[in-house]
């Protein structure tokens, strides 16, 4: 036994001869694959790559040659024949040595921007973002000669793994040249006309002449930049809005921060907070992505911005930022330059603001619920739909100074009741998203006015009391009605109210949800041995015959107390379509079968 432990300890602790070190094999379409489905939202991103080397390579170029001018980048594209397209990228920068050849393109993973060639200003990484051309290609042939050399170097490397290296026998002026072989499907997802695009969407604020041949020569980046001019007007600003978004503006608001340039266009259209944003978020002057969810602030889904950030950090694709304080620091510098224009605009320019608030009247509500300073700007001017038509919140809250001020938490609690309140009081229909929380904080931020949510209890105030010839003459028909809807645990009551064209209103009350549930078979079983705190034995709904009501008048005056009954419930059904409460089995019988006798007994008096 211990012969056998001391060859175990042996065995951990130094390897025997037969052992072997290995090196790990890498497969480079694995790689690729994983590039394709994982990293990068699509194969598009390779123009982006190759365009972002070249202006590395040419900011270098500068670093390294103070006095270099004449920088550019040139991109070649033509048919090939048998459904092929070469696409050619091409840049007079620093280039490469044979030496960074073989470390920066050979190895996976490597970048030409680390160690002792790295500068601040490269958002690129040479190595890692030519595979991103292995996406649409199985060849890629690089073309280089470093400033450091008079002689220039060919690289030609497959989707296989593997690599050559020569000497150019031909001359080559400083810089480098990639070339792309596109054939079937990449060849013709690639044409012309979608490079050209994807080119000037990438590189539109690229400050290096970037020229294009194909079939036709163009410009890519030569736009107009409002930012870059000495002066611009604000008419000019929102066309150069329109024009990069395609939509119509309401309002531009610059955005000024730390190493931050550009526009927030408001939108004249109402937006959501659930639809995606549409912004265009570039990186020293590079596209990084046009969602830009982690720069600009949730609650400005009704914007459309063009930022250019001088100072974040890309996420390995570069389709997005690091989570960090630069990040954090140009979202709040957005966020202010937004909030200084709309405090602007509520000293200087009240209109404007109260359109702004009209068009995005829902979207800025559901800012205001959450942010204080937004609330207090915004409560003024935002519009909540009344018996006294719609109303501002500035005409809300002198109202609630002067009288009772109601409002309905739910769009058919509104209905019932607004009919009921008449021109003394003002009821708000709060039932829309937002409403009902903005009201309650009224009261927050605006003490002593008078706001409250109108329920079961707010009905006392409306309801009078019938006077004692009233009970008198109609004692008849509140027994005959108590008993006819017993069994649906109604209580009916007397009131006179306005308008007296209303002969019942019907009020649910707290239990009434519970209510439906025992009078539905399907619970009853399920209710059986839970304590209901006498809820079996109380009302789950009210009845309020109106005393002043004509038609309740002519039924108390009816010989027949089945008529009576007939007629009481045939009105507890009428309240509540009225009232829009959803009638049960119960209610539906009770319509069917009152509608059968009245028809009946209005035959039996036929001569």
């Amino acid at each position: 036994m211990e012969n056998e432990n001391k060859k175990k300890r042996n065995h951990s602790t130094s390897p025997s001869q037969s052992e072997e070190n290995y090196s790990f094999q890498v497969d480079l379409k694995g790689i690729i694959r994983l590039l394709s489905e994982n990293l990068y939202s699509s194969a598009d991103v390779f123009l982006r790559e190759l365009l972002q080397n070249a202006v590395d390579a040419i900011q270098a170029r500068r670093s390294e040659e103070p006095d270099f001018t004449g920088s550019r980048i040139y991109i070649h594209y033509q048919p090939a024949g048998r459904g092929q397209a070469e696409l050619m990228f091409e840049d007079n920068g620093i280039g490469l040595t044979c030496e960074e050849i073989h470390t920066f393109l050979s190895v996976i993973g490597q970048s030409s921007k680390r160690g002792e060639m790295k500068r601040t200003g490269f958002i690129g990484q040479f190595g890692i973002g030519l595979l991103s051309c292995f996406l649409v290609t199985d060849e890629i042939l690089v073309q280089s000669r470093s400033i450091r050399e008079e002689k220039g170097w060919r690289w030609l490397g497959k989707s296989d793994g593997t690599y050559q290296v020569s000497a150019e026998s031909e001359p080559l002026a400083p810089g480098t040249k990639v070339t792309l072989i596109l054939s079937g499907g990449m060849a013709a997802r690639y044409r012309e006309e979608r490079i050209i695009k994807l080119l000037r969407e990438y590189g539109f604020l690229i400050q290096i002449p970037v020229e294009f041949e194909g079939s036709s020569q163009c410009r890519i980046n030569d736009g107009f930049i409002p930012w870059r001019q000495p002066f611009c007007s604000g008419e000019e600003i929102r066309k150069f809005g329109e024009l990069m978004f395609g939509e119509q503006f309401f309002g531009v608001v610059p955005i000024v921060g730390e190493g931050l340039k550009g526009y927030a266009f408001i939108s004249q259209r109402q937006t959501s907070a659930a639809a995606a944003g549409r912004h265009k978020i570039y990186l020293k002057d590079m596209l990084i992505t046009e969602e830009g969810k982690e720069l600009i602030p949730q609650w400005a889904f009704f914007t459309r911005c063009i930022l250019n950030a001088e100072h974040l950090t890309p996420m390995a694709s570069r389709e997005g930022f690091a989570a960090d304080h630069q990040l954090a620091r140009a979202r709040s510098d957005i966020e202010k330059s937004l909030f200084d224009y709309f405090t602007t605009l509520s000293q200087y320019d009240v209109d404007q603001l109260k359109q702004l608030t009209k068009i995005h009247n829902v979207a800025i509500k559901s800012l205001a619920v959450e942010n204080e300073q937004i609330y207090r700007l915004f409560i003024p001017f935002l519009l909540f739909s009344t018996n006294q038509g719609e109303l501002t919140g500035f005409q809300v809250i002198e109202a609630a100074k002067k009288l009772p001020v109601y409002y309905c938490a739910q769009v058919d609690d509104y209905r019932r009741a607004c009919p009921l309140v008449g021109s003394a009081r003002l009821l708000i229909n709060a039932g829309y998203i937002y409403d009902a929380k903005l009201l309650r904080l009224l009261r927050l931020y605006y003490p002593g006015i008078h706001i409250e949510l109108f329920d079961e209890a707010s009905y006392g105030e409306l309801l009078e009391l019938p006077t004692v010839q009233m009970e008198a003459e109609l004692s008849r028909l509140l027994s005959a009605a108590q008993n006819a809807l017993k069994p649906f645990r109604c209580e009916v009551v007397l009131n006179q109210f306005d308008p007296v064209k209303v002969p019942a209103l019907y009020i649910a009350l707290e239990e009434g949800f519970l209510k439906s549930l025992i009078g539905n078979n399907g619970f009853s079983s399920f209710m059986e041995g839970f304590d209901t705190g006498g809820l079996t034995g109380g009302y789950a709904s009210r009845l309020c015959l109106n005393a002043r009501n004509p038609l309740i008048g002519r039924l108390a005056q009816q010989k027949e107390e089945t008529i009576m009954e007939t007629m009481t419930r045939v009105l507890y059904v009428h309240a509540m379509l009225s009232g829009h409460y959803t009638l049960g089995e119960q209610e539906l019988e009770i319509l069917n079968n009152g509608l059968i006798q009245l028809i009946e007994y209005g035959l039996a008096e036929e001569p």
